[in-house]
């Protein structure tokens, strides 16, 4: 994880942002030079779904922008199998340097890379020629390589084809950001390992069970993440993924042990039915013995 990046303050003063970037284009494409999952080389793996949470916008929303700065302004280009990213001009500005810390770095990285086309589209822009060779190496490297579908337009057409069937998945991740609320609102910060969970949350259960685990937290005096998680995993491990599904479940159980306990208060009156049992005609007449 980058602990850092550059952005370049020409970026704000270059023709093409100033004329033809809307606010949208400007706020994504500073996303894409300086998210947490950017590397040294330029290349990083990340999904849509998690621009999309990160930024606000809907997944539609990024795969617009996307469509803009891989077929409009030629800046970036994207996997949708591998989901890897590439930065077209990230070498000329970020790979200006050599040395062993950086050229290991870069090595460790490039061995990563699944799809080795981005490697090349990446390497024409970089100035040291040093880091070039050791990214054409990789490039070159048919036991990495992983073929680019370079029209995007025959992908999108694609995703637009199944779109009914991934409509709910989009769902999902306008919703993250409800989930987010809640969190923030009952629990505290969200940081990037808190923002891949309720991701994971998300997709799992829905938000009023979410909602109905922090309670169930708040009550017991433990608002916490991992008392939280705890919680939703025990739902979540009795096929609970909606607060139906819990009702329905809270019902059952009930239902079993007014069963479970009717069954033992009549097991109790079995065996202690000999207690009450009528006594025997020498038991009495001992009993009037002992009075006499």
């Amino acid at each position: 994880m980058a602990i850092f990046r550059k952005i370049h303050t020409q970026f704000w003063r270059d023709d093409k942002v100033l004329e033809e970037y809307t606010p949208e284009c400007k706020i994504f494409m500073v996303y894409i030079l300086s998210n947490p999952n950017t590397t040294q080389i330029g290349i990083y793996k990340i999904t849509k779904k998690q621009i999309a949470f990160e930024l606000g916008y809907s997944v539609e929303t990024i795969n617009t922008l996307m469509d803009i700065f891989i077929n409009k302004y030629k800046t970036i280009r994207y996997n949708e199998e591998t989901r890897e990213l590439a930065i077209k001009n990230w070498g000329k500005y970020n790979l200006d340097r050599t040395g062993k810390p950086m050229m290991d770095c870069i090595n460790k990285e490039l061995k990563e890379v699944k799809d080795k086309s981005l490697i090349k589209y990446v390497s024409e822009s970089i100035p040291k020629k040093e880091i070039k060779d050791l990214f054409d190496m990789y490039s070159n490297d048919d036991s990495y390589y992983h073929t680019y579908n370079e029209s995007y337009e025959n992908i999108r057409q694609e995703k637009e084809e199944e779109k009914d069937k991934e409509e709910y998945k989009e769902e999902e991740v306008n919703d993250v950001g409800r989930y987010a609320k809640l969190y923030e609102e009952n629990v505290g910060i969200i940081n990037q390992l808190v923002s891949e969970w309720l991701i994971y949350i998300s997709e799992n259960i829905d938000i009023e069970l979410f909602k109905r685990a922090i309670e169930v937290a708040t009550n017991r005096g433990n608002v916490n993440k991992g008392y939280i998680n705890g919680i939703i995993n025990k739902w979540i491990d009795n096929n609970i993924r909606s607060l139906k599904d819990l009702n329905v479940y809270e019902v059952s159980s009930k239902n079993k042990g007014d069963r479970k306990n009717g069954k033992s208060r009549y097991i109790r009156e079995i065996e202690d039915e000999s207690i009450y049992q009528k006594p025997s005609e020498e038991q009495i007449r001992e009993i009037q013995r002992l009075l006499q």
